[in-house]
């Protein structure tokens, strides 16, 4: 049975117990062993999946700092070739690590899922020096792609799960609800939203990288670029947005967002200086070096807001397992 059904289940069977009854609100010295044992399943089941987003997180920034720096070679930078080297011996044992986790846990992730995303791989590096430009980059979004549905999956699955062990969660004027929406609200963020704007970054950084690396942008590379830009600014303004509700959120754990703040002005930076020393130069002078380490600073800064995420709320479910160990 899949991860998704086994929670909908429990939780379900879970709902329909008596309110006085319910094993999430009953103290540890009354509650009976198969009680015990759900409590138990359903907290390995979110470690498990907080432990696979963080190894999802480590893949697809590897895999786009890969992209960026093939298109970089393929334009003639030599600059990268030892740090590509050691990137790819590291893809392929984290892809191993990712394979067998996955194996031990409930079908996290899929048989399915984990073939597409070898096949992918496998695709990727099979003479990629030989490949066109554009197909090494496309080759490379499409795998960056699957694992970002995975990690919203991921996300969207641990929602289900949340209730579990938050009592009555569903009603507003519970105590559980304000908890509930908390997790569900940073959940979103770090799953969906920011890795959505980090890989329009890494577009933008392997797109740009590649253009100064032959000293010009075809219109076909001008197209992608304009258009990742654009939506980049439009994505940074609803980011902005969401910081702000999160902020009232959050409280004393408003540290997660200070960096998006400070480096603001960066991303302004950069998105001008690939529009002026990229797109609206007719011979592009800008360092292709320089353009990939500008672009990687503020991504290396939005996947620590990532990770930070992801550790918060692998806090919060260990005050909820507390929380419930010690409710008298």
């Amino acid at each position: 049975m899949g991860f998704t059904a086994v929670c909908i289940q429990e939780g379900s069977a879970i709902r329909t117990m008596n309110a006085h009854n319910s094993p999430f609100s009953a103290p540890l010295s009354t509650t009976d062993s198969a009680t015990l044992a759900l409590f138990c399943t359903l907290c390995r089941q979110r470690q498990d999946s907080l432990l696979l987003m963080k190894q999802l997180v480590q893949m697809i920034r590897e895999v786009q700092k890969h992209r960026g720096m093939s298109m970089a070679l393929l334009g003639g930078n030599t600059q990268f070739r030892d740090d590509f080297e050691r990137l790819q011996a590291q893809l392929e044992r984290r892809l191993l690590f990712l394979e067998a986790f996955s194996n031990q846990t409930k079908d996290l992730l899929s048989q399915r899922d984990q073939e597409n995303l070898h096949s992918a791989w496998i695709t990727i590096r099979h003479d990629w020096q030989e490949d066109s430009v554009i197909d090494n980059y496309e080759l490379h979004c499409h795998l960056i792609e699957q694992l970002l549905g995975m990690l919203a999956a991921l996300g969207k699955q641990l929602e289900e799960s949340l209730g579990g062990l938050m009592e009555n969660s569903n009603t507003p004027d519970s105590p559980g609800y304000p908890r509930r929406f908390r997790h569900l609200e940073v959940l979103h963020f770090t799953t969906r939203q920011m890795p959505a704007v980090v890989e329009q970054l890494g577009r933008i950084r392997a797109l740009s990288t590649y253009a100064a690396a032959v000293g010009h942008c075809d219109p076909h590379h001008s197209g992608k670029l304009r258009y990742v830009i654009q939506c980049t600014r439009v994505n940074n303004e609803k980011l902005r947005h969401q910081t702000k509700r999160l902020e009232s959120l959050l409280e004393k754990n408003t540290l997660l967002l200070n960096p998006l703040k400070s480096y603001e002005i960066k991303l302004v930076f950069l998105l001008n200086m690939v529009e002026q020393d990229v797109l609206d130069s007719r011979k592009i002078t800008a360092d292709s070096s320089r353009l990939f380490n500008v672009a990687t600073d503020i991504i290396e800064v939005y996947f620590k807001v990532i990770d930070d995420g992801i550790h918060l709320l692998d806090s919060w479910h260990q005050q909820d397992v507390e929380n419930w160990l010690t409710d008298t």
